[in-house]
């Protein structure tokens, strides 16, 4: 009985560290397309990227992250910064497979106020 009890424990510690480690963009297979969301219409986003505006195409499969919960299309907005992971057609369209916000994006600094004095 404990050697049951014990052997289930372990699966389930390996399974649920293996789920977790799925929200990290470094355990998806390719390099991510990242960038600013521009818009989003449809089942269409658009991103500005380092090479240029691309379009996404978003469709039932396609699964949304913030952070490590689980989202949907509705909960990213204009500004957003995310990570794209997917297939490129030959036309420049992604196909989007996962959309992740990009929390590695660096964060605006704050402004100095001049008036303050060190």
């Amino acid at each position: 009985m404990f050697r049951r009890l014990f052997t289930t424990l372990i699966l389930t510690g390996t399974v649920g560290t293996t789920i977790m480690l799925a929200h990290d963009p470094s355990q998806h297979k390719g390099a991510p397309t990242k960038g600013e969301v521009l818009s989003i219409a449809g089942a269409r986003m658009d991103l500005k990227t380092d090479k240029g505006v691309k379009t996404v195409a978003l469709d039932g499969k396609t699964k949304f992250e913030r952070g490590k919960a689980k989202a949907s299309l509705s909960d990213f907005k204009k500004g957003d910064r995310v990570a794209i992971f997917g297939t490129t057609l030959a036309s420049g369209e992604i196909v989007a497979k996962e959309v992740l916000l990009d929390t590695g994006a660096p964060t605006a600094a704050p402004k100095h106020d001049q008036a303050h004095k060190h």
